[in-house]
């Protein structure tokens, strides 16, 4: 049935559906903003740092072992025989809220062909490598890894949790070591530096492996 309008005043007309759509679409483009202005969000940079573990003068450079673009280090694998022949790295997604992904990826060896025994040092579950410590002399004699939580290295701004001098997270844990048969040389070490952690391995090579890199690339924070 039909009814007048009594007040005079002209009909009120429906939303369109168009209209509808632009609000639901501000309303949720302001409400991502919102949280992602509330939240720390972090990314993985582009840029890659080299550090020196150290090892012998000799050998040629050999290809990388890098992890692929959002992924990071999360353990790492060397072949021996006599010395250090080839290193690689298993990577795990880097997520937005720190947290890693479930997905593991094995990069490319660096190194020359060789030995027989492949050693396997990983980081406990929710850590990521930041460094190497060991012991190096004409060659690669003993590497263990330095593991951190990736949200900690995040947090480098709050510099209660890092080592006044040196700028480490009091956090670190090791990975097993993983050795020659009769390790020798003097201690090395190699860390990226603080707020970055490892996606590869640089090396240089003949026989065996005589030096080795670390590569580090910057966890930023955006809001």
């Amino acid at each position: 049935m039909l009814t007048s309008n009594k007040s005079g005043s002209a009909p009120s007309k429906p939303v369109s559906m168009k209209t509808g759509l632009l609000l639901v679409g501000c309303l949720v483009l302001s409400t991502l903003a919102f949280s992602q202005y509330r939240n720390v969000i972090l990314l993985l940079g582009c840029e890659v740092l080299e550090r020196d573990f150290g090892g012998g003068s000799g050998g040629r450079p050999m290809p990388d072992a890098r992890c692929g673009g959002g992924f990071v280090a999360v353990a790492f694998h060397v072949q021996t025989g006599e010395y250090f022949n080839q290193a690689w790295l298993d990577c795990a997604p880097m997520r937005s809220d720190g947290s890693l992904g479930e997905e593991r990826r094995t990069t490319a060896r660096t190194g020359p062909a060789g030995g027989r025994t492949v050693h396997d040092a990983q980081c406990s579950p929710g850590t990521v490598l930041r460094g190497l410590r060991g012991r190096t002399g004409a060659s690669i004699d003993e590497a263990i890894g330095e593991c951190s939580s990736l949200r900690e290295v995040g947090d480098r701004g709050d510099r209660s949790d890092f080592d006044d001098r040196r700028g480490r997270n009091r956090q670190t844990e090791m990975t097993n070591p993983v050795s020659i048969p009769r390790p020798g040389g003097r201690a090395a070490e190699a860390e990226c530096p603080p707020g970055a952690v490892v996606v590869g391995f640089r090396s240089r090579g003949g026989e065996w492996m005589d030096h080795l890199s670390i590569l580090c690339s910057e966890v930023q924070r955006t809001y």
